[in-house]
């Protein structure tokens, strides 16, 4: 682990799930640098960092500053960690929870760098796993024909952070639907199938009930159809590029 950094973000107002997050990672042997993550509800936002228009055409919805500091406190955390010396980083969030397996997944990876940029350790909404290799007995690197969130937990090189430090901001979509788009960002993007981490269940620090309130009614949403299909489109190609590439196989859920 000496090619390592792990980064907790954090917020500056939630010090209990630091407590927690600092117990789960020094049970696993995991030193840590805490981000502190950028606080929404006393922040404002420049145009330099979101994009209000393509957000409401892209995302449906009106902007929620506690989703805007999500994606900065990721997109800071990339920058710190090309700051640094170690080649890869560990980035979680503070509700993380880790599976038994945490640690054989994470060293099987860190032995095999080069088969990765990045690789996502918890999510939802992944259907259509197409397998690139078995790395432990019932555990593989995936990667997915359709969309996937969350980005609670992955681990991510130095050419990853460099390219997403590039073309991140501003935003114009959450952080968990922009950098899963691996062919945008010219990097080797998977999944660890089954996850070996899990959200924690305690109440998100993201706002979803103003989220909720911030949607757009639905006859105004034509545009994200229209964005979605393109991503969806845009996918579907990088998708079946691969597979032409490689000898990959679908996995049953």
């Amino acid at each position: 682990m000496k090619d390592l950094e792990v980064y907790l973000i954090n917020l500056d107002r939630s010090p209990q799930r630091f407590e927690v997050m600092e117990k789960r990672l020094l049970k696993l042997g995991l030193k840590f640098t805490r981000i502190s993550a950028v606080d929404g509800k006393n922040t404002i936002f420049d145009d330099t960092q979101i994009d209000e228009n393509k957000y409401e055409f892209c995302h449906g919805k009106y902007i929620t500053p506690t989703e805007v500091a999500c994606y900065i406190s990721h997109y800071n955390t990339m920058e710190t960690f090309l700051k640094s010396e170690k080649k890869y980083a560990l980035i979680l969030e503070d509700d993380i929870i880790f599976n038994d397996n945490f640690m054989d997944v994470l060293n099987v990876l860190m032995k095999q760098p080069d088969d990765w940029d990045l690789v996502k350790f918890n999510g939802a909404h992944g259907g259509g796993k197409i397998k690139y290799k078995t790395i432990l007995p019932n555990v593989s690197l995936v990667f997915n024909l359709f969309h996937q969130s969350k980005c609670g937990a992955y681990l991510i090189n130095k050419k990853a952070a460099n390219s997403y430090v590039s073309k991140l901001l501003p935003m114009f979509v959450p952080i968990d639907h922009e950098y899963i788009k691996f062919w945008k960002y010219g990097i080797k993007g998977f999944s660890v199938f089954p996850f070996p981490t899990m959200e924690g269940g305690v109440e998100s620090t993201i706002d979803y009930k103003m989220m909720r309130k911030n949607r757009k009614p639905w006859y105004k949403k034509f545009s994200v159809l229209l964005y979605k299909t393109y991503v969806t489109f845009c996918r579907m190609v990088w998708v079946f590029t691969e597979v032409l590439k490689n000898r990959f196989t679908f996995v049953k859920k």
